[in-house]
């Protein structure tokens, strides 16, 4: 399945109310990492150093909070899908409770 129809169902799968979650994210062939790195530094892609359950995280947000938009993510996926890197996606811990910071009232 290709990266972009695995993230749209995990966004899918989030409570309206999401601010950010993780979003892990592996490549099948190892000698392709380098160009998925390439492809995921739009949405802020940080590679693993040690190896383990997952080759990259993506922090993503949604309205407010801290990461690369969904869009954002979306569209780096795709240039993934478009390298033919193959792999899975799946979703970390999504936090909801962050709301942005009201208007700074005083300076410029």
């Amino acid at each position: 399945m290709a990266y972009t129809h695995e993230f749209d169902a995990v966004v899918a799968e989030m409570a309206d109310d999401w601010a950010f979650f993780e979003c892990y994210l592996t490549v099948d062939d190892p000698l392709r990492l380098s160009e998925a790195r390439v492809a995921l530094a739009r949405a802020n892609g940080r590679p693993m150093r040690e190896s383990g359950s997952h080759d990259f995280e993506v922090t993503v947000a949604n309205d407010h909070g801290r990461g690369a938009r969904a869009g954002v993510v979306r569209s780096a996926l795709r240039a993934l899908d478009d390298l033919g890197i193959t792999g899975r996606i799946w979703s970390g811990q999504a936090y909801d409770d962050l709301r942005p910071a009201p208007a700074h009232r005083y300076g410029p």
